[in-house]
């Protein structure tokens, strides 16, 4: 009996896991012109006009080198 609790356990705790892995993205503010690192969780689907997706990254320092890249390209420079 142990072992079936333990293995439900496993169960409803796993999917969750995945779920809650944070990824960051680029955008472009097409308001203001500006490109910046956010939580991918963190863009309003309302504002799909307003902000351009330029890339997903797994880490914040991945999306940091990546903003840094783009600066002078997909971005302006400030």
């Amino acid at each position: 009996m142990k072992k079936y609790l333990i293995a439900a356990a496993l169960i409803l705790c796993i999917p969750q896991l995945a779920l809650a892995q944070e990824t960051f993205s680029v955008i472009l503010d097409n308001t203001t012109k500006a490109c910046r690192v956010v939580s991918t969780n963190n863009i309003p689907s309302t504002q799909g006009l307003r902000y351009k997706e330029l890339g997903k990254y797994a880490t914040m320092d991945e999306a940091r080198a990546a903003l840094d890249s783009m600066i002078g390209n997909q971005c302006p420079s400030g």
